[in-house]
């Protein structure tokens, strides 16, 4: 199925939002009100049409010994930002890439790592590559909140 969502899909993505790690296609079905058949056939719909992309862990990194988190603000002047932004994601440490529609402080380049050094070695790569970098930051803090309005009416959840 194809288009918009109805309020069946948007209940569902709201059941996966609030446990997608430990909800069941029948616990989906009962908290939307539809058959445990009907839950995973639209699961599987969703996935192949793209609007779930995958199912991923939060991870705390410092916890997992990577000390080193930055984010970094810079400028990919070049035609070829997609090209650069792509092969951005592609270095090891960095795990977010956001583009804006600016001139300016185009990029935002999330990474980890376990060491100064590693962080400077990666600084350096994405010169090479073309991100003029403006602002280099620590993160110390990250609160994040995922949209959670998809279809609570539609669900037996609060």
């Amino acid at each position: 199925m194809d288009g918009p969502l109805d309020s069946t899909d948007e209940a569902i993505l709201q059941a996966l939002q609030d446990d997608a790690r430990n909800v069941t296609t029948e616990e989906i079905g009962e908290q939307v009100g539809i058959a445990a058949s009907t839950a995973a056939s639209r699961l599987a719909d969703l996935e192949e049409r793209g609007v779930i992309e995958g199912y991923m862990p939060v991870i705390d990194y410092e916890k997992a010994g990577y000390d080193y988190h930055m984010l970094l603000v810079g400028t990919i002047r070049d035609d070829e930002r997609d090209s650069i932004v792509d092969r951005i994601t592609e270095i090891e440490n960095v795990i977010s890439v956001t583009e804006l529609l600016v001139d300016e402080n185009n990029v935002h380049v999330e990474l980890i790592s376990r060491s100064q050094e590693r962080t400077e070695d990666v600084v350096e790569e994405l010169n090479e590559l073309g991100l003029e970098i403006t602002t280099t930051g620590v993160v110390t803090d990250e609160r994040d909140r995922t949209f959670d309005h998809f279809g609570t009416e539609s669900t037996s959840g609060e």
